[in-house]
């Protein structure tokens, strides 16, 4: 039986051809001795005893030999040989590193992103128990009474606490009692709020149980922007008295400037006071919990879907098919980014792929170039696996190098990134390079460099010996090395096209949601908005007293010079709505359990429309007839009309709204109120006047530039009241571009990466058809020396880089509309194939392609045939 040990099967065959050779010659010479042949073979047997110390001694020595290829010193010594390899070839090593830096310094940037916003786990204590509630959806709206419904009935929770959103305060509270007035971004949360999260204070304390109950004197927690800013980081700030919408609140505590929650930028917690409620509204409040452990958020729905059973059957004429939601806090705080990251992660993988190919064709070049080197070598005794070890090493040490470069430039970008991305993006401030990321950095080098560097390292080092030592450095590539490189190619120019189509579609959206009318005819540049907060001991809660300040405020307004109208909303265009409602027709009753959708409902004063320039259709504005005494009338949108009185006139039909009944007395265009990437919706408005509103935006046109008359108006502000805060000041032009912003922040960056894309296969495709034209330099000149013309010499290079281009194009077309469907939940009005996108794609790569090519093939028209023959 062979005893021998397993060896690979090319080693393996050799040595049993070897010995079977010698055992027939053995057996042979026996038997021409006189042998009988079964004899001959036992006395053969004898004599080549064990067969398998032949395979076990050359286990041995390819253990051996396979301890030496890896060696420090070997692998020192090949180090410094590729460092020196790689100096004397500066451009060959500065295109390779530029093509890695950018690939692999975009991957880094990316990753920092999704790191820091999906894989990190959220800053509170054992995150992946924190859950939201809110009634229909995580994020929608709950009452006081549904939140102690909640925190009653429920089992399943360790904690469940609730924080206030505001649509009337903009979530927003006006501050005085200790400096100048001013309005700070806060909520109101029960008293387990931060101990649900998990969270401790900078300084202080924050609530503690039972501090929510009614009664109880009102204090609220800063954070460290606020105590830092207005405090100047006085510690004795704990505890002092301050003004909050009116009332007075103690400071407790003060939050770590990392603490974020729900928005960024939340300056003020205040305690929400759990006052029995004689009602089941208004519907502010959002439920944050902790799930007791081993508990599942599918378990922890089941439940509330039983308790939103018995609140639906204890309060029918309030609810129907009502639904509480329970979602992962994560899911959350991520939002609708979460497809924006992978489909980023998609796109900068496939820049690092096309800087990988790319640098493949430039090594395989090289190493072609090497072939009479790599001859000699293996010729006068050097293994092949030196051979692809000395070039791996090289290929190692580019991409580490590339790889150090990559990171500088992935810190300028997440630098760039924070200012460049829209405010509202999850988790920006967590964005950094970290130790995770530098790991990922040195991860994505090394796999780089066996991408890129061991095909051709095999390639090369299969050279045949006595055709490469016979060639000269001008040999040619051999078909094998031409086919690879023209599938490099064809795969840059692939994803290039991939790449190119996906910045095209989001390019296209973003340019036709800049498009859209938001519904005034105003030079958006020239109205001003702002929102104005009158409370505080000069506005008690008494009829009128609000209305008399807003009347005197627009008075004053008006009177400042270049005003040219100036108005009062609870909302502005073009996606600040505080309100919707549902509704009825007066005449035309909705079924039970079927109202008509919420729809926004804006409360707004007289010169409202005039400031912004809505067309008025039908009927007439509000005017000076309608007082808070006289009857309730509304001017409802086109939509709404629309929607409700197809073939008759609006004016002088009635909304039914609680129990008013409001007269429609005008028909105005229609205005977007919840963004430009929304479909045109309803909406009726109230005149502000006839109700008392708080928090108002106040909406200004000017004949100028409205920033300028930004510090007059104001002025003329203060000097109604000079205690009342001015926040949120800008032009309608800024209030625009903010809507879109995170439209434009993935069109630049999917630009970005095309354009990466583009440049890198350019260059790809430049030197691979040079490098092709200076192989076949010999077969060119001969080819010129037969007649040959120039021209001729340029289309026969163009047509044979042509090839893969165009498979490339085709192939990348294809996986085009695979993207296309993927980014379809961000585009706006673009279908995911659209046509000119893809064709622009195509010619914008062709005729950069052609361009790569043309310049070497013009080369390639001027050799010199006659000294190219002479090998000079």
């Amino acid at each position: 039986m062979d005893s021998r040990d397993p060896l690979e099967p090319p080693a393996a065959e050799a040595i049993d051809s070897e010995l079977e050779f010698h055992f027939a010659e053995t057996v042979e010479a026996l038997m021409a001795r006189g042998w009988t042949e079964a004899a001959a073979r036992r006395e053969a047997a004898r004599r080549f005893g064990d067969r398998g110390k032949y395979y076990r001694n050359l286990k041995r020595l390819e253990r051996n030999r396979v301890i030496r290829l890896f060696r420090p010193e070997a692998l020192v010594r090949d180090a410094r040989y590729g460092l020196r390899a790689l100096v004397r070839r500066p451009g060959f090593t500065s295109i390779s590193l530029l093509a890695l830096a950018l690939g692999i310094g975009v991957n880094t940037a990316v990753f920092s992103v999704v790191n820091s916003v999906l894989l990190r786990p959220l800053p509170y204590a054992d995150p992946d128990r924190l859950v939201m509630i809110g009634n229909q959806a995580a994020r929608g709206a709950a009452s006081l009474a549904d939140f102690l419904d909640w925190k009653n009935q429920s089992r399943l929770f360790e904690t469940l606490d609730a924080f206030e959103i505001n649509r009337f305060t903009n979530s927003r509270f006006t501050l005085t009692g200790d400096g100048e007035p001013e309005q700070v971004i806060g909520y109101r949360v029960t008293a387990g709020f931060f101990d649900t999260l998990g969270v401790k204070p900078l300084l202080g304390r924050t609530f503690a149980a039972g501090e929510d109950a009614p009664g109880r004197p009102p204090v609220v927690v800063v954070s460290e922007r606020l105590w830092r800013r207005r405090y100047a980081s006085n510690r004795d700030v704990l505890p002092r008295p301050v003004i909050l919408n009116g009332r007075q609140h103690t400071i407790i505590g003060v939050m770590p400037a990392s603490f974020e929650f729900w928005q960024r930028d939340p300056e003020a917690w205040a305690i929400y006071p759990l006052a029995p409620p004689t009602r089941r509204g208004p519907f502010f409040i959002r439920g944050v919990a902790r799930l007791r452990p081993g508990v599942t958020v599918d378990q922890a729905a089941a439940e509330m879907d039983g308790i939103a059973r018995q609140i639906e059957l204890a309060h029918p004429k309030d609810y129907t098919r009502l639904r509480i939601a329970v979602v992962p806090l994560r899911e959350i705080v991520v939002g609708n980014i979460r497809p924006l990251l992978w489909v980023l992660s998609g796109a900068v993988v496939l820049v690092l792929l096309i800087a990988i190919s790319n640098v493949a064709n430039l090594m395989l070049g090289r190493a072609t170039a090497r072939r009479r080197e790599i001859a000699i070598r293996l010729s006068i005794g050097a293994g092949r696996s030196q051979v692809v070890r000395q070039l791996m090493i090289e290929s190692l040490l580019l991409s580490v190098a590339g790889g150090a470069v990559g990171v500088a430039l992935a810190t300028w970008g997440v630098a760039a990134l924070h200012s460049l991305a829209p405010a509202d993006l999850p988790r920006l401030g967590e964005i950094a390079v970290d130790g995770r990321v530098l790991a990922f950095t040195l991860l994505t080098s090394i796999a780089s460099a066996v991408l890129f560097g061991l095909v051709p390292a095999i390639i090369v080092s299969r050279t045949a010996l006595t055709s490469s030592l016979k060639e000269s450095d001008r040999g040619g590539e051999s078909r094998r090395q031409s086919r690879t490189r023209a599938v490099l190619v064809g795969a840059q120019v692939t994803l290039s096209v991939v790449l190119l189509v996906g910045a095209g579609l989001l390019i296209r959206s973003f340019d036709l949601l800049g498009r859209v009318n938001p519904g005034f005819d105003a030079p958006p540049e020239r109205v001003l908005t702002m929102v104005v907060s009158p409370t505080g001991p000069n506005f008690p809660n008494t009829p009128g007293v609000v209305n008399r300040y807003w009347m005197r405020l627009l008075e004053r307004v008006r009177s400042v010079p270049g005003v040219e109208a100036a108005g009062l909303s609870n909302a502005a265009p073009p996606d600040r709505n505080s309100f919707l409602d549902s509704y009825e027709i007066e005449g035309r009753p909705q079924p039970p359990g079927s109202p008509n959708p919420p729809i926004p409902i804006p409360y707004v004063s007289a010169d409202y429309f005039k400031a912004l320039g809505v067309p008025l259709l039908r009927g007439r504005w509000f005017n000076e007839q309608d007082t808070p005494d006289s009857p309730r009338v509304a001017v409802v949108s086109d939509a709404f009309a629309r929607r409700h009185f197809v073939g008759e006139n609006p004016v002088g039909q009635r909304i039914v709204y609680g129990t008013w009944h409001l007269e429609i007395v005008g028909v105005v265009g229609d205005v977007k109120y919840r963004g430009l990437n929304r479909d045109t919706e309803p909406a009726f408005y109230q005149l502000a006047f006839q109700y008392e509103w708080w928090d108002m935006w106040l909406v200004v046109r000017t004949r100028g530039d409205a920033t300028a008359q930004a510090p007059a108006i104001r002025q003329a502000i203060r000097a109604v009241d000079p205690g009342v805060p001015v926040d949120r000041i800008g032009t309608m032009a800024r209030a625009l571009s903010e809507s879109v912003a995170l439209s434009r922040f993935r069109s630049l960056l999917m630009t970005v990466f095309a354009i990466a894309a583009l440049l890198l296969a350019v260059v790809g495709i430049y030197a691979v058809v040079a490098n092709s034209v200076a192989q076949r330099s010999r077969e060119i000149g001969l080819r010129m020396a037969l007649g040959a013309t120039r021209s001729g010499v340029r289309m026969m290079v163009v047509r044979r880089a042509a090839r893969p281009i165009l498979i490339g194009v085709a192939v990348g077309l294809a996986g085009s509309l695979a993207l296309g469907r993927v980014l379809e939940g961000m585009l706006f009005d673009v279908a995911p194939s659209d046509a000119l996108t893809f064709t622009s794609a195509v010619f914008i790569l062709a005729g950069a392609a052609f361009v790569a090519c043309l310049v070497p093939a013009s080369m390639a028209s001027r050799i010199d045939p006659i000294r190219t023959l002479r090998g000079e």
